[in-house]
């Protein structure tokens, strides 16, 4: 009897993981996915629930390779396009989802009036938006909402993500290359397909802070959706924190990290540094019984490190977004705050090994790394390249560990000042 053939394989294989899924779903009562209104805004497995979280990855990287099986190579390619972003940027764009109440119904022509574009273009717009399952009409020429649509119109900070995508990230890819082409190996933010896109020297921040505030605004939103999404449990359990003392949260934003830390444990006082729109109002969202240990600094780290001797000086996703000149720098700028034995514990995204993930996951990964080269002229980088770093930067920094999660895609790094 022959063997059967791959496509065979993966569809039994998608099927067999797909029950899998659904039956932690039904014995736990979460609601199964569903593109109706009330379906589920987002599919989540537990990281302990390790047999159904890893037949979830499956699921994703197999009927991807069955779908572009199924086309073959030459539709593959040629079907390679950009119209899902398109679609989905007139509807960011001109607020179709906020036209009309989720729940409700509404013409083409109430959402076109509504949103001041031609009926023709929003029919168009909308009804491409339809083939990823963002509205449905349910009738001829009547739209009514999907959960991705419903989202859309009522999560201010995922409105803002899908933005950042189609009006940052989508003309900045279309410029990417150019700027591979005329700066080689980016050395300055200012050196990446955003700013060419943006007809600029400065890079995104620079540039957001000098000229384009509002946008600055939204990206902030957008990456506070984007943490939002990701767990720390693990950073909480990789160390013995309250065996230090000062704790600096280096570009730490609002908090989130040191707060969750001085939830769990009591002894360590912390330092938020970031630029001052970021901690604007940072203090007053602190519990009150968290203001005697947690203080917010305006400081910028691409200067000089203000807060001298502390025991950890804490870095999370910061050196992902600079080219190697400026992660140096940044470095280097921390060295003349050190005492001997202080540690740089810095959480950055990764990359995998070639081959050595599910395919979905690596794929989530290198895109994000394209995503630094795109944004910043940056990079996403292994242990190995950090390790080549900290030589450059300053051989007295000694990596004590680098704990690698494959699964998210990050590195905690465990880094020694060991200078006598």
């Amino acid at each position: 009897m022959a063997s059967p053939t791959r496509i065979v394989e993966l569809a039994q294989a998608i099927a067999a993981d797909t029950a899998l899924v659904d039956a932690y779903f039904q014995a736990n009562n979460i609601p199964t996915p569903s593109f109706d209104i009330d379906g589920p805004a987002r599919v989540a497995i537990p990281p302990h629930e390790k047999n159904v979280a890893a037949a979830h990855v499956r699921v994703l990287g197999a009927t991807k390779e069955l779908h572009n099986l199924i086309l073959g190579p030459m539709n593959m390619l040629m079907g390679m396009n950009v119209t899902d972003q398109l679609s989905l940027h007139g509807v960011y764009h001109f607020n179709m989802a906020s036209a009309f109440a989720p729940g409700t119904e509404a013409t083409f022509e109430d959402i076109a009036e509504k949103c001041n574009v031609s009926v023709v273009d929003t029919r168009r717009l909308m009804r491409h938006a339809m083939t990823n399952h963002i509205f449905r009409e349910p009738k001829p020429g009547v739209v009514a909402h999907t959960a991705a649509s419903k989202l859309l119109a009522t999560n201010p900070l995922i409105k803002e993500f899908v933005g950042l995508k189609v009006e940052e990230e989508f003309p900045a890819a279309a410029r990417t290359m150019d700027a591979v082409e005329k700066f080689g190996f980016a050395q300055d933010p200012g050196q990446s397909g955003w700013s060419l896109a943006n007809n600029t020297s400065e890079g995104l921040y620079a540039h957001f802070d000098s000229t384009l505030p509002e946008r600055g605004r939204r990206w902030d939103k957008a990456m506070s959706a984007f943490a939002g999404m990701i767990s720390i449990d693990r950073l909480l359990a990789s160390f013995d924190w309250d065996s230090f003392g000062t704790i600096v949260d280096a570009g730490g934003g609002y908090g989130p990290v040191s707060i969750a830390i001085a939830q769990r444990f009591s002894k360590p006082k912390f330092i938020v540094q970031d630029l001052p729109h970021a901690i604007l109002d940072a203090e007053s969202r602190l519990d009150e019984k968290l203001k005697d240990r947690i203080k917010f600094e305006a400081h910028d780290f691409l200067g000089p490190q203000s807060v001298k001797e502390a025991d950890v000086y804490f870095f999370r996703a910061i050196f992902h977004n600079w080219p190697d000149a400026f992660c140096l720098r940044i470095l280097r700028n921390q060295i003349q705050a050190l005492k001997p034995g202080a540690r740089l514990i810095v959480v950055d995204p990764t990359l995998p090994e070639p081959g050595k993930l599910p395919a979905y996951l690596e794929k989530r990964q290198r895109g994000q790394d394209l995503n630094m080269l795109t944004y910043f002229g940056a990079r996403q980088r292994t242990a190995e390249d950090w390790q080549e770093m900290l030589r450059e930067a300053d051989p007295s920094f000694v990596m004590r560990q680098a704990l690698q999660n494959v699964v998210e895609g990050c590195l905690v790094l465990d880094i020694e000042w060991m200078a006598a």
